[in-house]
């Protein structure tokens, strides 16, 4: 088996010139118990880091022109999102092309892809419908739904909208923050509207927080679309990956494939951001694909990036880099990305990007063989929700 990794940056606002680095990573295969000669191994990984200005992107061949549909391929957004939502848009459609031109059939954008406010009015305001007859005051806003349902047609592509603000019918200025799925119809393939909302408040550190002063929360929390090219996939939203619970019903449902679309603060981004993503698929024993805004939308929010592809043997096989350094098949110059440069946004990467990796369903089916635990849990006859000594049944 062979992983893909390619990352493509669309611009670079700092660098003076067209430039174009070539870097190709090789991993040492694992050696376990459980990783026997005939197991997968990772992987000889090649990354192809592409750097140039947006003005020249049309003269710079960074992609191959004629490169087929590869089923398995996904394409990963990695974003600065900001309040813009005319550039915001601007950016999603040249990750679609990307994606398109890199072969993939499945592109993931990240949490907030369309716009990054810097306050719930200013997030209420920009919010705007998925289903028209659900529009609060009977005239529905869809440029967002419809710019994406277009890049799906245009370019064949399956479009994970890892979450957008959808107007609540009540009309109350509150929002659901709504992961949809798109099939290369254009039509609606799953909508999974975000369950655990994510309020910090800590006034020493001026962190304040609070998903919940504009989101109402969703009820449901299993969300499958199956059919797709990359399986059977389920549906969460950032701050999810906290609850394992909820990976847990989505492997248990049959999921191959979870999306973890993601607006990661800095501090727990660089705390938590792969220790719980690795978490996530090395417990559910599936492909981890987490899509993440990175940079500095606002005075008071930046993100830590860092978009990741994880195996079902916990191993991270794509990482589009972020704040503290630069992911797959990249150079790291004395712990710190060469990337991390000062420009005009402060961008750890550059963004729009997107990094590509094939996904094999072999992998998938080994690992679960394996260690069965699906199938350890259905036959585990403890009753987790009974609190005890242990000792009232011992004797």
């Amino acid at each position: 088996m062979t992983a893909s990794v390619c990352v493509f940056p669309a611009a670079t606002r700092a660098l003076g010139r067209r430039e174009v680095n070539l870097f190709i990573s090789r991993r040492t295969p694992h050696t376990s118990p459980l990783c026997p000669s005939d197991f997968p191994r990772h992987f000889v990984g090649r990354s192809y880091l592409f750097r140039s200005r947006r003005r020249e992107m049309s003269s710079t061949s960074v992609t191959a022109k004629n490169i087929a549909v590869v089923p398995s391929r996904t394409a990963l957004a990695q974003l600065r999102s900001t309040n813009v939502k005319a550039d915001n848009l601007a950016a999603v459609v040249e990750c679609a092309r990307l994606a398109k031109e890199g072969g993939a059939s499945f592109l993931c954008l990240p949490e907030c892809f369309a716009f990054m406010g810097s306050s719930p009015g200013e997030t209420a305001d920009a919010a705007e419908d998925i289903f028209e007859h659900l529009a609060p005051d009977g005239k529905p806003r869809t440029k967002i739904f419809d710019t994406l349902k277009n890049l799906a047609i245009e370019h064949g592509l399956w479009i994970s909208a890892g979450g957008m603000h959808e107007r609540t019918r009540t009309g109350d200025g509150m929002v659901h923050n709504s992961h949809f799925v798109l099939r290369p119809d254009g039509s609606l393939a799953g909508l999974y509207r975000k369950c655990h909302l994510f309020d910090v408040f800590i006034p020493s550190r001026n962190i304040d927080l609070r998903e919940s002063a504009t989101t109402t929360a969703g009820t449901v929390g299993t969300v499958i679309v199956r059919d797709t090219p990359i399986g059977s996939v389920g549906l969460t939203t950032c701050y999810d990956v906290r609850f394992p619970e909820m990976y847990a019903s989505l492997l248990d449902a049959g999921a191959d494939v979870v999306l973890v679309p993601s607006a990661f603060t800095v501090p727990t981004g660089a705390a938590h951001w792969h220790i719980l993503l690795r978490a996530r698929a090395a417990e559910g024993q599936c492909y981890i694909l987490a899509a993440a805004q990175a940079g500095v939308h606002s005075t008071k929010r930046r993100s830590y990036g860092h978009s990741l592809v994880v195996d079902p043997w916990g191993e991270v096989v794509a990482d589009a880099g972020g704040y503290d350094g630069l992911g797959s098949g990249r150079k790291v110059v004395g712990g710190k990305s060469p990337l991390c440069i000062s420009n005009e946004h402060d961008e750890p990467v550059p963004t729009p990007s997107v990094v590509f990796c094939d996904l094999d369903p072999e992998m998938i089916k080994l690992v679960r063989e394996r260690i069965p635990i699906s199938n350890h849990r259905a036959a585990c006859p403890a009753d987790y929700g009974e609190i005890s000594t242990g000792l009232e049944d011992a004797s």
